[in-house]
């Protein structure tokens, strides 16, 4: 903000039944009885035992006995017919139908049933489910933060929406519930302030502990639980460049101060938002590292160099760690495009693409981190208003880089009254218009305002009114103000230490379980 000078997110198994043949009784075998010693012919009616019941014939035999009495001793030869019924021996002839119980080799057949289990692909459509989750993850529109945010719910309508690249790799983090997005949920309202840095530029490797951990004490008493900190600033002490301009390999002193940092907010109950760049990166305060850092900014192999040395293995070594909540990508990065105020400036194609390709190399590195970018004013980052656009739109920065997962998770959005442009009154105030007023697709946190009476909104009241208004964050500047305000006078702690109470008061579920 040019107000702050240097200063700016069944189976059913088929079952076969054989049909087994019916043994007939061979009426023919009476005339066996003809000869009782011909009973051992009706051994050979044993073979007609293949109907099964030729042993019955020779009891036919008997009736031979009717024929004479003397037959009736043949009767007993008729006996002999009952060893025709060995004959019945014959039906274990039948049991060679049981080769009929091979075409139970046919219930194999039924292995087709095996086919059924090709059914089983239609769990492929299973996999359609999966492709379900793209479309969740589809949609960072609503969907994909739908698990990041819950608004964007409905837009997993539009599949490709939104986070359609993240939440789809949050989708993997999306089926993690996020997302993560996907991403872990953005908090309903992460209420807190600006520090934003206790030595500009400098507070990394060796930060003064003490000092933070009494400003995040203080905040998170008030009800405060999300504190915006700047780390980079203006490239002069961290990441550090080598002799041809690119950044050096990650120090593990950085990462032993980082640590410190998020380790002293956790302790006491409140966490961090990590802002890496600002404007001031081309601001004659950077002095001769505005080379390199414009290079960052404009030269792919550059870039690519700060991502894969010092961005990556940062985000690698401290995801997970308690105390940390959002990257920011820039504070007010408008201030160095066409129309901004740095000493120096770059394009808006150039912000654009550092923001999708920072922004994916967070994503890509930790599926669940949550990603911002401070914009100055609602110039940049509004829909459907009279002159107004959003550079920060998923669709803007994949067009602008070509990382799909390079999207943000959340806007944060800047207000001062003096960064109105050519707007009169409250046109551009998130104190007079609620958060739906600017058609954005995603949750929006006001990442810095004055706490002082604005637009008619008492200072005790200014973060009540933008919890009322439908926003999803307040960050006041600043904690350590030095006066760089439109009179001179510092408007710092405890100026806003009221207006945290009273929204943490009036809703504490949503306020004090910010994380």
């Amino acid at each position: 903000m040019t107000s702050r000078l240097s200063l700016p997110l069944a189976f059913a198994a088929a079952a076969l039944l054989g049909a087994c043949a019916s043994g007939e009784t061979d009426e023919t075998g009476t005339g066996g009885t003809g000869g009782g010693d011909s009973t051992g012919s009706a051994g050979t009616t044993g073979s007609a035992g293949t109907s099964g019941g030729a042993g019955n014939v020779g009891s036919g035999g008997m009736a031979g006995s009717t024929a004479t009495g003397s037959a009736g001793t043949t009767g007993a030869a008729g006996r002999g017919g009952t060893t025709g019924s060995a004959g019945t021996v014959g039906t274990t002839g039948t049991a060679g139908t049981t080769g009929s119980a091979g075409n139970v080799g046919t219930t194999g057949t039924a292995g087709r049933g095996g086919t059924t289990g090709s059914a089983g692909t239609t769990g492929t459509a299973g996999a359609t489910g999966a492709a379900g989750r793209g479309g969740t993850t589809g949609s960072a529109g609503t969907t994909g933060v739908a698990g990041r945010g819950g608004t964007t719910g409905s837009a997993g309508a539009t599949g490709t929406a939104g986070r359609g690249g993240t939440t789809g790799s949050a989708g993997t983090g999306g089926t993690t519930g996020t997302g993560g997005q996907t991403s872990t949920g953005i908090c309903n309202f992460a209420s807190g302030l600006n520090i934003a840095w206790v030595s500009f530029a400098n507070d990394v490797p060796n930060p003064d502990t003490a000092t933070f951990n009494t400003i995040f004490k203080n905040t998170h008493d008030a009800g405060g639980r999300v504190i915006r900190w700047w780390f980079h600033t203006n490239g002069t002490k961290t990441p550090g460049y080598d002799s041809s301009g690119m950044a050096v390999k990650l120090p593990q002193s950085h990462i032993d101060g980082l640590k410190a940092i998020l380790s002293a907010a956790n302790s006491n109950g409140v966490s961090v938002n990590i802002s890496l760049w600002s404007f001031d990166m081309l601001q004659s305060n950077a002095g001769n590292t505005y080379v390199q850092n414009q290079a960052l900014l404009e030269n792919d192999t550059n870039r690519q160099a700060y991502i894969d040395n010092y961005l990556t293995p940062l985000v690698n070594a401290i995801k997970g760690t308690p105390g940390l909540y959002s990257w920011e990508i820039f504070n007010e990065p408008e201030g160095m495009g066409p129309k901004g105020w740095a000493t120096h400036k770059t394009t808006q194609a150039a912000i654009q693409k550092t923001v999708n390709w920072l922004a994916a190399a967070i994503h890509t590195a930790d599926p669940t981190a949550r990603v911002t970018s401070g914009s100055q004013t609602f110039d940049y980052c509004s829909n459907g208003i009279s002159g107004k656009s959003n550079w920060y739109s998923d669709s803007a920065l994949r067009a602008a880089g070509g990382k799909q997962n390079g999207t943000l998770d959340f806007y944060e959005v800047h207000y001062y009254d003096a960064n109105e442009s050519n707007a009169a009154g409250t046109a551009l105030s998130p104190f007079g218009h609620p958060a739906t007023y600017w058609g954005l697709d995603k949750k929006l946190v006001i990442g810095e305002f004055y706490a002082v009476t604005t637009d008619s909104v008492s200072t005790n009241n200014l973060y009540t009114n933008l919890y009322d208004s439908g926003y999803n964050g307040a960050w006041a500047w600043q904690y350590n103000d030095s006066g760089n305000t439109p009179t001179g006078t510092p408007i710092k702690w405890p100026s806003m230490q009221t207006a945290i109470q009273n929204v943490y008061n009036a809703h504490q579920t949503d306020v004090g379980g910010c994380k």
